[in-house]
């Protein structure tokens, strides 16, 4: 699956939810992400010159609106390659979910890889319908950066299909006064290491 997926900087979530819910998003739960990325083993290819990323994540779910007591925590493996797009972060994007994070992280010890970061962020994600497609919404902060951040993804079957996506995702955002211009390509693991 290729994800097409356009990261812009807001000021206030507060103002941002109410525009969700205005246009018909639907709150399903919110998330606590840790991600650590790695590279490839020294005198392999670098993961920073080529684009790529290795990530092991720690997700927390639970819901923030009814403030149940219920949480559900998952682990993920995800590869995610080069962008293939200039205005987002479009790119070939690999997940699996895994029964126990720390055996991965023993395992990649053990094979040489090099643990670059680790990325926390607070995540509450929407679903909308729009023109019959599925486009996940998430309202993202970044306590490192001390920033919030709106990221809408949609998956698409086929590199054929992203121009079509990333302009329907564009469209989309207009309902919310954001232009392509406001869209960032670099990702949180950029951002937070150029600062």
């Amino acid at each position: 699956m290729i994800e097409v997926e356009i990261k812009i900087r807001i000021s206030d979530p507060v103002l941002m939810r109410k525009k969700f819910k205005e246009n018909h998003g639907s709150y399903k739960f919110s998330l606590l992400h840790e991600d650590i990325y790695y590279n490839m083993p020294k005198g392999l290819r670098n993961f920073k010159q080529t684009d790529e990323a290795l990530r092991l994540r720690k997700s927390i779910k639970f819901d923030k609106i009814t403030k149940s007591e219920d949480t559900k925590t998952e682990y993920f493996l995800t590869y995610k390659g080069k962008k293939i797009d200039t205005l987002t972060k479009t790119r070939q994007e690999i997940d699996m979910k895994i029964e126990n994070i720390d055996k991965m992280k023993e395992i990649f010890e053990l094979l040489g890889f090099q643990e670059v970061l680790t990325v926390k962020k607070e995540r509450e994600l929407f679903l909308f319908q729009y023109k019959g497609y599925k486009i996940e919404a998430l309202i993202d902060f970044l306590p490192v950066l001390k920033q919030y951040f709106v990221e809408v993804e949609y998956l698409s079957d086929s590199k054929e299909d992203i121009e079509k996506s990333r302009e329907m995702l564009f469209e989309f955002l207009g309902l919310f006064g954001i232009n392509k211009e406001d869209s960032i390509k670099k990702s949180y693991l950029e951002l937070i290491l150029e600062k």
